[in-house]
């Protein structure tokens, strides 16, 4: 068995604390010896809760601490690089929460740091762990779909939280970032392959305000196609249909399974208009930060490659950027997109 990945969780984000440290605390691969919080008495009584060695009031004072081998990076969207460039120059390994980046450039920033550096950085996309969407991944790679020519995807939330950092602009808030980004990596993971083009439209409260609502066309190569939105004020809504030549399949409640229930595929014939003839896919219940978690921390100890680098992250950030060129000219906008070059740790 592997030596665990000793983790320090930078910050006491409420995603932390709900599903990072206690997927990390479930698996053997992940041992959570540190956290830092601005707040030292917020920090204390999380790092009791969860049985945490060691809480320090910095993210600097944490990554002074040897025993911590890598952090999980939870901090608002416009902290995300900077955190991350912090801990890979004192050697630690990173995993971040998405979106990694506010756009293209700051990305790139971190993937030359991952350069110099040589540590492992990863995007925390979970869904993406998902056996489901695995399962789903392989049912396109082995034809039963046909040429696979559209993925319709959606992922919109209800949150009346005004104060809320999704809705702040100078935290890197919005929809496109937080719940846009699942039917783009859902459309890049199925179709495996990147977008060349893209056309797509905001909705705001306030002309200076974060986009609350996304929706768009993403263009990929061989004529297919992503059709997507999201909202942070709309019902709570998250599935992925992708339709083929030779059949179709919906992936519902894509992005959120409950980890308590099964989760399902639904496959339909070609020809199969009434919907009488539906084939039922059952995936046993899953943690998908459990996987992630795991995943990670194998790759750190070079048991795997590791399945996410950095310059996935970079590419995702092109299509982002894009999208809000178009939103802004109100025009279709072409992607060009540049892979950074990576250390040689990802080229196991």
């Amino acid at each position: 068995m592997m030596k665990p990945v000793r983790f320090g969780i930078v910050s006491t984000a409420k995603i932390a604390r709900d599903w990072v440290i206690p997927a990390m605390k479930a698996v053997p691969e992940c041992d959570v010896v540190a956290i830092s919080s601005r707040d030292p008495e917020r920090g204390a009584r999380v790092a009791a809760e969860f049985n945490i060695p060691r809480s320090y009031a910095s993210l600097s004072d944490l990554l002074k601490d040897e025993t911590v081998e890598a952090v999980y990076v939870p901090t608002p969207n416009n902290q995300h690089v900077d955190d991350a460039i912090a801990a890979a120059r004192a050697g630690k390994h990173v995993l971040c929460e998405k979106p990694l980046a506010l756009d293209a450039a700051e990305a790139r920033r971190l993937a030359a740091v991952q350069l110099e550096t040589g540590v492992e950085i990863s995007e925390a996309f979970m869904v993406r762990y998902h056996p489901r969407w695995l399962a789903a991944r392989e049912i396109i790679r082995s034809g039963r779909l046909g040429r696979v020519t559209q993925i319709h995807a959606t992922y919109s939330v209800v949150n009346d939280n005004p104060q809320d950092i999704r809705f702040q602009s100078e935290l890197g808030g919005g929809a496109l970032g937080d719940v846009g980004v699942y039917p783009i990596t859902a459309a890049r993971f199925l179709f495996g392959a990147e977008p060349i083009a893209a056309t797509a439209t905001f909705e705001k409260l306030s002309p200076d305000g974060v986009d609350i609502a996304v929706a768009g066309l993403l263009e990929f190569p061989e004529n297919r196609n992503l059709l997507f939105s999201g909202a942070l004020l709309q019902a709570w809504a998250h599935w992925i249909m992708v339709i083929g030549t030779l059949g179709w399949m919906e992936i519902p409640v894509a992005v959120w399974p409950s980890i308590k229930q099964e989760t399902v595929i639904r496959v339909r014939k070609r020809d199969d208009m009434f919907d009488q003839d539906v084939e039922v896919i059952r995936i046993p219940p899953a943690n998908q930060y459990e996987h992630e978690v795991r995943d990670f921390a194998r790759a750190v100890r070079g048991e795997i490659e590791q399945p996410w680098p950095i310059g996935d992250a970079v590419a995702e950030m092109q299509i982002l950027d894009a999208i809000r060129k178009s939103a802004a000219k109100q025009a279709r906008i072409q992607i060009h997109q540049q892979r950074p070059p990576v250390a040689e740790i990802f080229c196991r």
